[in-house]
């Protein structure tokens, strides 16, 4: 049991690593240039 305690800390802590390694990659390749509300021409003409 206690083999099996430590194999769940273990894998549990590997899946935290990872999610944070794969969040902080990704927000740091992001593209800085992209704009989600408005726009550079004056805003929503539709």
């Amino acid at each position: 049991m206690k083999v099996l305690k430590a194999l769940l800390v273990t894998l549990t802590a590997l899946a935290v690593a990872a999610t944070a390694l794969l969040l902080f990659c990704q927000a740091k390749n992001a593209p800085h240039y992209i704009h989600i509300y408005g726009g550079e021409e004056g805003g929503a003409e539709a």
